[in-house]
């Protein structure tokens, strides 16, 4: 029996985490906004290559 997802909201939410003893390394808001543009960039990549790959079925 198969399963039909019409629509898939995923939401996040990144917080930082509590203050701890142990020093964090900083990143730059640059740097940050970088690294989630290739998240996403990957996310969608990914996504597409699975609705690709169900079409062929």
């Amino acid at each position: 029996m198969s399963i039909e997802v019409r629509q898939l909201l995923i939401r996040t939410q990144v917080t930082p985490a509590a203050a701890t003893d142990a020093p964090r390394p900083s990143v730059a808001a640059r740097d940050l906004q970088r690294l989630r543009e290739q998240v996403l960039a990957e996310c969608k990549t990914w996504l597409a290559e699975r609705l690709r790959a169900q079409r062929e079925r």
